[in-house]
């Protein structure tokens, strides 16, 4: 992913998890392992559309996360970051052998929305590694599962699922009604307030 979209993510995430105030820019910049350069970047675009208010200081509040959901969604490109894509059994026979990934598309959407699957039936999968780890397969060609590489802050932060606002955007930029149900499930869930401009 583009350093932009790292920015987007993380205050859309903070957003989320009810972190909407920002100290200042380089926390972002932290938080999205992107440089100070990058996040004022990203951060103007959002503020051009009211999407954040900068605060005195230098920091920044986040007042209309589904804008930041918009551009984020707007942006997202998976095959920019795609790896490659197999089967269902390759994979499954990575996972055996203790690869380290962490699912996202459905599967992730599955997880944020408590763990049952209520929304749709789906049959392709998105799943996240590292270059170095996926290079290390021989994986046999197949569209069930798309390999997408995984970024420095995600490899610290995911626990085996991509988070909330990086699994909105894939569901987005994912083709397929089974995508848009489980996404608008998503922004049911963590999107649902009309908080336009609100601090």
């Amino acid at each position: 992913m583009k350093g932009n979209e790292l920015v987007w993510r993380t205050l859309l995430d903070g957003a989320i998890q009810g972190k909407k105030h920002w100290q200042n820019l380089a926390d972002v910049a932290f938080y999205s392992a992107v440089p100070l350069s990058t996040t004022h970047l990203a951060t103007k675009k959002l503020s051009e559309i009211g999407a954040v208010k900068t605060l005195r200081g230098g920091g920044l509040s986040v007042v209309n996360p589904d804008k930041v959901a918009t551009v984020l969604c707007a942006w997202r490109n998976l095959s920019k970051d795609r790896i490659t894509s197999t089967t269902n059994d390759a994979f499954g026979a990575a996972i055996e052998g203790g690869i380290r990934f962490a699912w996202g598309g459905p599967n992730a959407a599955i997880h944020w929305l408590g763990g049952k699957n209520k929304v749709a039936g789906f049959s392709k999968s998105l799943a996240y590694l590292s270059r170095a780890d996926a290079d290390a397969h021989g994986w046999p060609e197949g569209d069930e599962v798309t390999l997408l590489e995984i970024d420095t802050r995600a490899q610290l932060d995911w626990d085996g699922f991509s988070s909330v606002a990086q699994t909105y955007a894939d569901l987005f930029a994912s083709p397929g009604w089974q995508a848009s149900e489980f996404r608008l499930a998503l922004k049911e869930r963590f999107l649902p307030d009309r908080n336009w401009e609100q601090e």
